[in-house]
């Protein structure tokens, strides 16, 4: 990405002095961030999101609103420009919906402790095709349940995935199967990495063994 790209960002915070802070950190960015508007609750993000879906390229969005969730604004970003990326910045770091957040597809989560001069970088690497999530969301996998499953957890183009790695195939041969992009295979893979702290493919591939989906 280049780095003077514009970026057209739209915020969704309910505080007004945390929204200054947001704008202060875009401000101090080699990237250029636009800011295109700010909300500060659900209705509000709706009106622009549904007017000016177009005009987004980055949501940066709190996770509790005065009206509603960060849920019900992801769901409209996903209906009206499903190509913006969307970064969740809570003040609570054990926020028991974060795994829905990563079911929503939402591209990171972030604590509201989080230093100024990390989120513009932290933004810039979503921008690029590379999710981001605090370590109090990728350490989620070690409180869920024994008995959750694999296939509640997982779409079925990630199920589709992670059992044509199993048979050694490449990223290249597994878009070429499925009619989809390399890239979308890596994506798709490394939110399946993030949502368990896999760290290799054959980490996810014995996971799915146990699991007996192979």
């Amino acid at each position: 990405m280049n780095d003077r790209q514009n970026i057209k960002v739209l915020i969704v915070e309910d505080h007004p002095l945390y929204r200054m802070g947001l704008r202060m950190a875009l401000s101090y960015a080699d990237s250029c961030f636009t800011i295109v508007s700010e909300a500060d609750n659900v209705k509000s993000a709706k009106n622009f999101i549904c007017q000016n879906a177009s005009s987004i390229n980055l949501v940066l969005l709190d996770y509790y609103l005065p009206d509603g969730t960060g849920l019900d604004v992801i769901r409209l970003v996903k209906q009206y420009c499903p190509e913006a990326k969307i970064l969740v910045v809570s003040a609570d770091s054990h926020n028991d919906d974060r795994l829905l957040l990563l079911q929503a597809g939402v591209n990171g989560f972030v604590t509201k402790d989080i230093a100024s001069i990390e989120l513009p970088l932290i933004l810039e690497s979503v921008m690029q095709g590379h999710d981001y999530f605090d370590k109090a969301i990728l350490d989620l996998h070690e409180t869920r349940k024994k008995d959750d499953t694999f296939e509640e957890t997982f779409s079925k183009r990630e199920l589709e995935i992670v059992r044509l790695c199993a048979k050694g195939l490449s990223a290249k041969e597994i878009a070429n199967q499925l009619h989809i992009s390399s890239r979308t295979v890596e994506k798709h893979k490394d939110r399946i990495f993030s949502r368990f702290c896999f760290k290799s493919t054959g980490e996810m591939v014995g996971y799915a063994i146990q699991q007996g989906l192979l």
